[in-house]
């Protein structure tokens, strides 16, 4: 069980082999440590010692991000194992598998941004909409075309140059099918927008998914294959969300906005973050969408499952010499 606490005033105790989560002196949830696998923080609050103690010996991991989707911490028992696995796994940062890993991602996130926008785009059918996805398509090509050379980091730029074309045109064309009046332009990270608020608090909780994922299958998510290693930044969690932002994060939030579920009138001014209620609404639904079912490989499987599988096939491509392939939908 994933257990998300979200807002200000909650806490974390323990009570015999129970979690016990509150609101100030109210009592909300008492779950069985045993049953929980991680809790992920995103708000302000405190844990007690005992609850920390408790989560420890059930190898419970404790994961914080802020509202704009920033790793604050990552809390989990000590891990002994998994020596060789990092070794390699520094190793494929620097080296031509790595890089080729690095494309696969990047190409997988660019059909998926086309995917996407053929779904929102079914009943309006835009034009200008059309023309964005046949650019994305042109820099999927481009990106076939980079020849993988010994010199790393300016193969690196290069993916990123077409992922940044790519991306352009994405949010070109998402702006024309969400409404006028919610005042997106383009994507940021540091938002003034309703929608862009959104996308944040959506990456946030995505990134929670991907984060534990990569912990639990041993790999370290702070050495990245593309996005450049640097102090505090989970470089791969960055990449491997990449290839699942549009498929649980952007549409959802998209399909939101589009029904008036969240309007302007739901973000706080003072700081452009999404206030408590929609926050609780948006949560609800992407991890509805997180663990829905799709057929996926010819199985049916939850978002949930299929990242977990990612992480697991980047370690059985690191170890066993595997194809690694990206998370792709076709429409």
């Amino acid at each position: 069980m994933n257990i998300l606490i979200d807002g200000y005033n909650k806490s974390l105790h323990k009570k015999d082999n129970q979690i016990i989560i509150k609101e100030k002196e109210n009592i909300l949830d008492a779950i069985k440590a045993s049953r929980i696998s991680s809790v992920v923080i995103i708000g302000k609050g405190y844990i007690t010692f005992d609850a920390l103690t408790l989560m420890a010996q059930n190898n419970i991991k404790l994961i914080s991000f802020d509202y704009f989707g920033k790793l604050n911490y990552i809390l989990e028992s000590p891990d002994w194992g998994n020596v060789k696995l990092k070794k390699l796994q520094y190793q494929l940062s620097e080296n031509k598998k790595g890089i080729n890993i690095a494309r696969e991602i990047i190409k997988s996130k660019m059909i998926n941004q086309k995917s996407t926008l053929t779904t929102l785009n079914k009943r309006k059918r835009i034009s200008l909409v059309d023309e964005c996805r046949g650019n994305i398509s042109k820099q999927i090509n481009e990106l076939n075309s980079i020849k993988l050379t010994n010199n790393h980091e300016n193969v690196k730029m290069k993916i990123m140059g077409c992922e940044g074309k790519a991306s352009h045109e994405y949010w070109n064309a998402i702006k024309l099918l969400v409404p006028q009046k919610i005042g997106f332009e383009k994507r940021t990270k540091k938002p003034t927008d309703l929608l862009n608020s959104m996308l944040n608090y959506g990456y946030a909780i995505l990134a929670s998914e991907i984060t534990k994922s990569i912990l639990i299958n041993g790999l370290d998510p702070y050495c990245g294959l593309l996005h450049f290693d640097m102090d505090k930044r989970t470089s791969l969690v960055y990449d491997l969300i990449e290839d699942f932002r549009q498929q649980i994060v952007d549409k959802t939030v998209i399909n939101l906005v589009n029904r008036n579920r969240v309007t302007t009138d739901d973000l706080d001014k003072r700081n452009n973050s999404i206030k408590l209620e929609k926050r609780k609404l948006i949560v609800g639904k992407i991890q509805e969408k997180i663990h829905s079912t799709i057929n996926y490989n010819g199985e049916e499987l939850t978002y949930a499952e299929i990242i977990n599988n990612q992480s697991n096939n980047l370690v059985k491509t690191i170890i066993n010499e595997e194809k690694f392939r990206g998370f792709r939908l076709h429409w």
